[in-house]
């Protein structure tokens, strides 16, 4: 019989695990890292989200982007970032997008979104993707225009509060190109867990003082993530005006749960939100210190059950995978992970149950770590480094 891992927030509401300070290892789309230079604080504004709205430049429908830019970050910094080559399945580390973990953390308190994790052991190394669900698939192919365009509110947002230079205004006035995202890379440890994970930031705070734009490529990738670690970012949101108690409780229940999850997993203490009305007009901007967030929501979700959760749920991976490996090479291959051939397995979860090794997945169906990745990754002479 498989392995499940059950999903009940009781069991995981012990203290908060060991959770390391997020460090900066990288970056990905240095080109398209933004600044905020506003003061921070709350305020009434009027925000027209809808400028230069049917010119924007969307994100293609249906695009796919798997784990292609991680991956690709991690062949051109292999060397630099000195990726082990571990043998034992329990130091094997984690590699993903910070929306996965935040997805598996919020999971003991989802009623409605389940969730498709496919796993990935190579070369010593766990690759996380998640899949969309049916549901997903459904309702994105459904989505009306008003619907997408509540997504394009949020991109105009950022682009009324962000500029390019530290020492520039924000230009609202031109169409918002969705397509631009600048990511950072980060590694920490969750208990005995090692992870790497990609994250799309907004921008960095620059109201406090001026501060210099990044060292240009020539001077190499560690002056660049050394001016970056330095850098204090802010989370930027849209919501909805509340004007009902229900309204309220549900911001409380959900949205401050994934904002405090998303942001306590990069080290940021800021989120600012525009809330807006019915068609799309910015009437107020109101700042969420990551305190006020767990505060104001303690009868909702605890943050140590996401967490406590997140550390279990990594564990569960690695069962999965030993089991597997049991089965196909025997026990003396969990000490051999470098010998081995890529393993892949699907984990799915619906509200509940628990989460679940599926039975059926094939990597080549839906490949994820592609050949471009798998015949280079793990192959630099570390003598030589």
């Amino acid at each position: 019989m498989q392995p499940e891992l059950p999903v009940t927030a009781e069991i995981f509401g012990g203290n908060f695990p060991n959770f390391g300070r997020p460090t900066v290892i990288g970056y990905i789309g240095l080109e398209n890292l933004k600044y905020y230079a506003r003061k921070i604080h709350n305020t009434k504004v009027n925000f027209d989200l809808n400028v230069q709205l049917e010119n924007a430049i969307h994100k293609p429908e249906g695009l796919d982007v798997k784990l292609n830019d991680l991956l690709q970050f991690l062949l051109e910094h292999e060397a630099r970032l000195n990726i082990p080559r571990d043998n034992n399945l329990q130091n094997a580390r984690f590699y993903c997008y910070r929306g996965l973990m935040t997805c598996v953390a919020c999971t003991p308190y989802e009623n409605k979104e389940p969730w498709k994790i496919v796993a990935m052991l190579f070369k010593g190394n766990i690759f996380l993707c998640a899949r969309d669900t049916e549901e997903k698939i459904k309702r994105v192919s459904n989505m009306t225009p008003e619907e997408k365009k509540f997504t394009s509110w949020g991109y105009k947002f950022e682009q009324y509060m962000l500029s390019d230079t530290p020492d520039t205004e924000p230009n609202p006035n031109i169409p918002v190109d969705e397509t631009e995202e600048f990511s950072l890379v980060f590694k920490t440890h969750l208990n005995q867990h090692s992870i790497v994970y990609g994250a799309e930031m907004d921008g960095i705070c620059c109201n406090s003082g001026q501060i210099a734009p990044p060292p240009t490529t020539e001077f190499g990738a560690d002056a660049i993530v050394q001016y970056l670690s330095t850098k204090e970012f802010v989370e930027l949101k849209t919501s909805k005006q509340m004007e009902h108690p229900r309204q309220e409780a549900s911001f409380r229940r959900f949205k401050t749960k994934k904002w405090w999850c998303q942001s306590f997993l990069v080290g940021i203490d800021t989120v600012l939100c525009g809330f807006r009305d019915d068609v799309g007009i910015v009437k107020e901007l109101k700042t969420y210190r990551m305190r006020d967030l767990t505060r104001m929501s303690q009868r909702y979700w605890n943050p140590n059950v996401c967490f406590n959760f997140l550390d279990a749920f990594l564990s569960y991976v690695k069962r999965c995978l030993a089991s597997v490996i049991r089965q196909r090479h025997g026990d003396n291959a969990l000490n051999n992970l470098q010998a081995l051939p890529l393993i892949s397995i699907l984990l799915e979860w619906r509200p509940g149950m628990p989460v679940q090794l599926a039975g059926d997945y094939c990597h080549e169906d839906d490949p994820i770590l592609h050949e471009w990745f798998t015949g280079k990754f793990g192959k630099i002479d570390k003598s030589k480094c």
